[in-house]
C-alpha cells in the first residue's frame, strides 16, 4: 500500500449586497424541503444587477463614497422579498420583512431605525440620484439579516437572505433522467496514466441486474494499476444556513458482482474494495500532487488508505456481494452518519468512494442515494 500525501483546500464563496431598480457531469437534483436563498449582485459603477429572476437594470449605478459602497434600496430590498414604501412627507422609506420586521431610513440621515425603535448610526447619509435612494451595503446587510461579501477583483457586492433557511433538509437521488449533479472521479494514479490499461469509466447506466430496462444507477468502473485506486462519487448540496452544524445522514444502494472469499492479486476482488463515505464541507477533488519525485492524483480531503479511514472519510464496508453462490450483481445497502458544519455558501459535500487494494478491474453501481440533515443541537 502507498500512504496517501493529503492537502487540504477551501472553498471560495462569492456573496454580498445590492441595489434601487428603475465538474465531469451536471445534472439536475431532487430536494425536499428545501428553500433556495435570495440574492442580488451590484457591480459598482454598473447599471446591471442581477437576483434570482435574472439581470435587470438601474437608474443610477451602485458607487463608492469614503470607503463605504452605496447600493440602491429598493432594488436590494425587493430582491430579498421584503416590501418597501415612501413616506413624501417624511422623505422616509419603511421596508418590511422576515426576520427583520422594519428598517426605516430617512433622506439625508446619517441614521437608521430598526424594528425595536433603536437609531443605528449608518457609516454614510441616505443619499438620493436620479430618483433612486441609496443606503450603505454593510449597513442594510447588517439590518436585514442578511449575509455580504463584497469581491474587490470584479468590483461587486451581494446580500444573500436567510430568513427562510429550513432546520432538516431532505434529499433524494435515483437517476432516473440524469445524472442528478453528481460528479464522478479517480485519484491515487500517476497524472501521466495510460487511459487503455486503467479504463476509467463515470456514467449514468442501466444497472445490469435480471429483468432491468428502467433502473438507472451511477457507474464507477476502473482497473487499479498502481498498487492503489480511489473512484469516487461526490455532490454539493446547497440551502443550509452558513456556518452551522448539522446532523447529516447518508444512505445508498451499490450493486457489485464480487464474491466474497475470492482471490486476487494484491487482494480479493470482495473484501479489498473498501466502501468509504465523508460528509464535508468543502468539495472534495482529485488534484495532481508530488510523491516521491513523481506526480499522482491525490484526494484534497483525509480519505486514509486502503482498509482503514482518514480524518475526513471512514470505512463503511466492503465490495462483496450478500450470495457468494449467485451469479451477477447484486444490491447491498450502506449507510453513514457525520456531524458537519456548512460553509459560508451554505453548502455541504457528500462523497462515496471505493479504495481498491485488488490489482484488477472493478465496476460498480450506485443507487438510491438519500440524504437527511437536521440542525444539531
Amino acid at each position: 500500500m502507498r500512504k496517501k500525501n493529503l492537502m487540504l483546500s477551501s472553498l471560495l464563496v462569492a456573496t454580498a449586497i445590492s441595489a434601487g431598480s428603475a465538474s465531469i457531469v451536471h445534472g439536475a437534483e431532487s430536494q425536499s424541503a428545501t428553500a433556495a436563498a435570495s440574492a442580488v449582485t451590484f457591480k459598482i459603477n454598473d447599471v446591471i444587477y442581477s437576483n434570482n429572476t435574472g439581470k435587470h437594470s438601474l437608474l443610477a449605478a451602485p458607487y463608492v463614497r469614503n470607503g463605504s459602497t452605496m447600493v440602491p434600496v429598493r432594488a436590494a430590498a425587493e430582491s430579498l422579498g421584503a416590501s418597501i414604501s415612501w413616506n413624501n412627507k417624511d422623505r422616509m422609506i419603511t421596508l418590511s420583512g422576515k426576520p427583520f420586521g422594519t428598517i426605516k431610513f430617512t433622506l439625508n440621515s446619517s441614521y437608521a431605525v430598526n424594528a425595536k425603535g433603536e437609531k443605528i448610526k449608518l457609516p454614510e447619509q441616505v443619499r438620493q440620484a436620479k430618483g433612486t435612494v441609496f443606503v450603505p451595503a454593510r449597513s442594510l446587510a447588517a439590518l436585514m439579516g442578511a449575509r455580504l461579501q463584497w469581491e474587490p477583483a470584479v468590483h461587486t457586492v451581494t446580500l444573500t437572505s436567510q430568513a427562510n433557511t429550513p432546520a432538516s433538509l431532505d434529499s433524494n437521488y435515483s437517476f432516473a433522467k440524469d445524472t442528478e449533479g453528481w460528479k464522478g472521479g479517480f485519484a491515487d494514479m500517476p497524472t501521466n496514466y495510460n487511459k487503455e490499461i486503467y479504463e476509467l469509466d463515470f456514467a449514468r447506466s442501466l444497472i445490469p441486474v435480471p429483468n432491468n430496462t428502467s433502473n438507472y444507477g451511477l457507474k464507477l468502473s476502473g482497473h487499479n494499476r498502481s498498487d492503489d485506486l480511489f473512484m469516487y462519487l461526490s455532490k454539493g448540496i446547497e440551502g443550509f444556513k452558513p456556518n452551522t452544524s448539522y446532523n447529516v445522514n447518508l444512505k445508498f444502494a451499490m450493486y457489485t458482482e464480487a464474491g466474497g472469499g475470492s482471490i486476487g492479486i494484491g487482494g480479493s476482488p470482495a473484501e479489498s474494495i473498501f466502501l468509504k463515505a465523508g460528509i464535508l464541507p468543502s468539495e472534495p477533488l482529485s488534484v495532481p500532487t508530488s510523491s516521491s519525485g513523481e506526480e499522482y492524483y491525490r484526494m484534497n480531503v483525509d480519505i486514509g488508505s486502503q482498509g482503514t479511514g482518514g480524518k475526513d472519510v471512514k470505512v463503511i464496508g466492503n465490495a462483496a456481494k450478500p450470495d457468494v453462490d449467485k451469479e451477477g450483481y447484486q444490491r447491498v445497502a450502506f449507510e453513514y452518519s457525520a456531524k458537519v458544519t456548512a460553509n459560508a455558501k451554505g453548502q455541504i459535500f457528500i462523497l462515496i468512494g471505493s479504495d481498491s487494494g485488488f490489482e484488477g478491474l472493478t465496476t460498480l453501481y450506485f443507487d438510491d442515494i438519500k440524504v437527511s440533515a437536521k440542525v444539531a443541537d
